[in-house]
């Protein structure tokens, strides 16, 4: 069996290419030929770990700046090396770029992954309706408001965006090590955020949101993107600077969400977003945005709140108390093993739905 997973938007740090790449890793361990086709330049870091994973990777920088130069050199790219599946993954139809040049190529099993419940360019997405629903032929999305939105009334499977549960689970020391280093005492409550600086995760809201809170409160914004100066300057601007930490891209998300009392999901949009799951996983309450998909409250640890009510928002954020969190993690990770957020399991899942075809 010979697999391209191909990502839409460049493979970094976002939950697109945490889901491609975990898929990989764990397809090139059962034997499986994988090949990942990135629409970017990849970092050195992440070419030198798939090549030791026994991961092909195949580099078309073109599909925003020349979309039809794109799709000439992929469909190339398919004819040279006969995939028996293409397994694209995006929000939109715009995946008919990829499924359609697959099509032309004979790949047999040509799939559509719906990861998010919108799209930025919804003119594109109506008018490229017609060449998606011609070339897909496997459909498959994150939960079921990711395929509603995609696929509307046709038959489609989800597959959870399941994580390694395991490494998430409350370590107390490693909470303990963290908020040493980040300089937060035992008497601060440090808010949490996880994703990268953009529109769609809109961390400026809870800049704007810390200002009305007692000092006690903290935050922590992990990760990276085009938004990060802006946001540090309104921190300034607001006199924030020494209650908010930037960690920058970090390898070790799980260890900082031991550190975090509570953890903050501002969306303006979202599907399943793995950070959710990571949260859970790791007993954390949760405070999201009402445009998040309700799928995501797996153990009824989520509250969500409308973007326009920030009063409500901060009511809920002061109603934090202690709890046992070491517990509540270990029994979250029960449940989430359970409802199929097991990256290893869903991965058998994915197997046999390639093999079934």
């Amino acid at each position: 069996m010979k697999i391209l997973l191909i990502n839409t938007v460049p493979l970094e740090r976002n939950g697109i290419s945490t889901f491609i790449l975990n898929s990989a890793m764990i397809l090139s361990e059962r034997g499986i030929h994988v090949t990942i086709l990135a629409p970017n330049l990849v970092d050195t870091a992440l070419k030198i770990k798939l090549e030791q994973n026994n991961i092909q990777l195949k580099q078309i920088t073109d599909r925003k700046r020349n979309p039809l130069n794109y799709f000439n050199e992929l469909k190339k790219f398919l004819r040279k090396e006969r995939f028996d599946i293409v397994h694209v993954n995006g929000n939109s139809t715009t995946m008919a770029i990829e499924l359609w040049a697959a099509k032309l190529s004979k790949v047999k099993l040509r799939i559509a992954h719906s990861h998010n419940t919108t799209t930025q360019h919804p003119v594109i997405n109506k008018v490229l309706r017609p060449f998606f629903e011609f070339s897909v032929n496997g459909r498959l999305a994150c939960n079921k408001a990711a395929g509603k939105w995609l696929f509307g009334s046709k038959t489609f499977m989800v597959i959870p965006n399941g994580i390694n549960l395991p490494k998430y689970k409350f370590d107390v020391n490693k909470r303990n090590e963290i908020r040493k280093e980040l300089g937060i005492n035992d008497k601060e409550i440090l808010l949490g955020h996880v994703g990268e600086f953009n529109y769609q995760k809109n961390q400026i809201f809870l800049i704007d949101l810390l200002k009305k809170l007692p000092s006690k409160y903290r935050l922590v914004l992990i990760g990276q993107g085009k938004d990060l100066k802006d946001l540090k300057d309104r921190a300034t601007q607001n006199n924030l600077k020494r209650r908010i930490i930037f960690t920058g891209a970090i390898d070790n998300v799980q260890d900082y969400l031991n550190a975090i009392d509570i953890f903050l999901l501002p969306s303006r949009y979202e599907g399943q977003p793995f950070v959710l799951v990571e949260a859970t996983a790791s007993g954390l309450d949760c405070i999201v945005s009402d445009k998040v998909s309700h799928e995501n409250d797996i153990v009824n640890n989520m509250n969500f709140i409308s973007l326009k009510n920030r009063k409500q928002w901060e009511y809920r954020i002061k109603q934090y108390s202690t709890n046992k969190r070491e517990k509540r993690s270990s029994d979250n990770i029960k449940i989430l093993t359970q409802q199929g957020y097991n990256a290893y399991k869903n991965i058998d899942k994915l197997i046999n739905y390639y093999k079934g075809y």
